[in-house]
């Protein structure tokens, strides 16, 4: 590039340079402004926007205003309200970065308090759509569980369409349709109001409406009355996804469905894969304990119709015999058992006082067996030859007397301590 093509051109810088120093000119440094609150956002630095009063947000300029912490005015930022009439002392800034003014806010004095225009048009629009039953909860319809087919309106090329995209596939296969809309400006419900006439004869079964957030005067579009009558007259269900908190709009009232933001729009169609198969999990773990409740109450039945059939069938009446002779035979051998019992109880006893008498009689026989051994000791031939007594022998046989003894007869003498032959003479 030559300096020949730039000569009498400004850079960017230059351009910015010379617009910050016109801004910091006195007659910029002490500005009173008025206009209708559109928006405030209350924080360290807290922003106001405003317009015109009475003049419609989306087509007054709109001036941004900010106030630091340190501001004290007499009317504290928390009093204001959208729809408030305002007065702001305060100095002109021209931000490069940007390029951007806004003006640094000293004073800010409350003139008038109220709806405004486009909030008492508001409040209006809801009023015809009360009495014609548009509003009443009622009215809205259900989404489908599993929807085929859902369509879109949204920008094209916003980050809500695509956000929209891959939320919607990433939870149940499902196709969709886009009808690209203005979501913002002056054709913005117009367009939406044409997209929703050529959706009508779709086969969609559900209508995803929606942008990402905005200021409020970006989303005036969506307080409508052309377009809330053709979400509330469109033959499917419409969900509005149009991302702010701030306010609730005209077509969030009338919509089936309202969510915050286009992903979470999209999370209402449709269950996911995972709960899906939570859901199957947990209908066969519902089947599974109704079939075995099923059974349960089968087998009681048939256990109850098994009894019955048993006490009138001779099979039945043999069975209590049959329990009756084994308690007959039980009592029997207990008896018998008993019995047994006292008898050995009794040999017991018996033997005890036969032993007791045997023991008393051999003790008294003992005492008479002792005194017949004494009264034998004293007549004990050995006894005897000890006394100095000598025993005779003839042929082997004792002699006990003189007479048995002749002349010529040969004997033996036979003392403790010996024996001797002898011959009678």
């Amino acid at each position: 590039m030559t300096s020949r093509e730039t000569e009498g051109a400004f850079s960017v810088k230059q351009l910015s340079d010379i617009l910050t120093e016109c801004f910091h000119a006195p007659g910029f440094q002490s500005l009173k402004v008025y206009g209708e609150v559109y928006s405030i956002k209350l924080g360290k630095f807290s922003y106001l926007e405003i317009g015109d009063q009475g003049v419609n947000q989306v087509k007054s300029p709109i001036l941004k205003c900010a106030f630091s912490f340190y501001y004290d005015g007499d009317t504290p930022l928390e009093q204001i309200k959208v729809g408030d009439v305002v007065l702001i002392e305060g100095s002109l800034s021209y931000y490069a970065h940007g390029s951007s003014l806004t003006l640094w806010g000293k004073k800010l004095t409350l003139l008038l308090s109220q709806e405004g225009k486009t909030m008492l048009e508001k409040k209006k629009i809801l009023e015809r759509l009360y009495k014609a039953g548009y509003l009443d909860p009622a009215r809205k319809r259900k989404i489908p569980k599993y929807v085929k087919k859902v369509a879109i309106l949204t920008a094209e090329k916003g980050a809500a369409y695509q956000d929209i995209l891959k939320t919607l596939h990433s939870r149940f296969p499902v196709s969709s349709v886009l009808y690209p809309v203005t979501v913002q400006g002056e054709k913005a419900a117009s367009s939406m109001v044409a997209a929703l006439e050529k959706a009508r004869n779709s086969d969609c079964d559900v209508v995803l409406l929606g942008r990402g957030g905005g200021d409020k005067s970006d989303l005036s579009c969506f307080d409508d009355e052309k377009l809330a009558l053709a979400i509330a007259r469109f033959p499917k269900p419409v969900i509005t996804c149009i991302g702010h908190t701030i306010d609730t709009s005209i077509a969030d009232r009338v919509s089936d469905l309202q969510a915050i933001t286009p992903t979470e729009g999209a999370s209402l169609i449709n269950p996911s894969l995972e709960e899906t198969n939570r859901n199957r999990e947990n209908f066969k773990l519902l089947l599974k304990k109704e079939f075995s409740s099923i059974l349960d109450e089968k087998a009681r039945s048939l256990a109850s119709i098994e009894e019955r059939l048993e006490a009138l069938s001779p099979k039945g009446r043999i069975k209590a015999e049959v329990e009756r002779k084994k308690n007959f035979d039980t009592k029997l051998n207990s008896l018998y058992s008993s019995l047994l019992s006292k008898k050995k109880n009794e040999l017991a006893n018996l033997l005890l006082l036969l032993r007791g008498s045997y023991q008393g009689v051999l003790k008294e026989k003992e005492k008479k067996l002792a005194s017949y051994l004494a009264s034998l000791s004293a007549f004990d031939p050995e006894r005897i030859k000890k006394s100095g007594y000598a025993l005779l022998y003839k042929d082997g046989k004792k002699i006990d007397k003189a007479g048995d003894l002749k002349k010529g007869d040969k004997i033996v003498i036979t003392y403790p301590d010996g024996r001797k032959e002898a011959i009678i003479l």
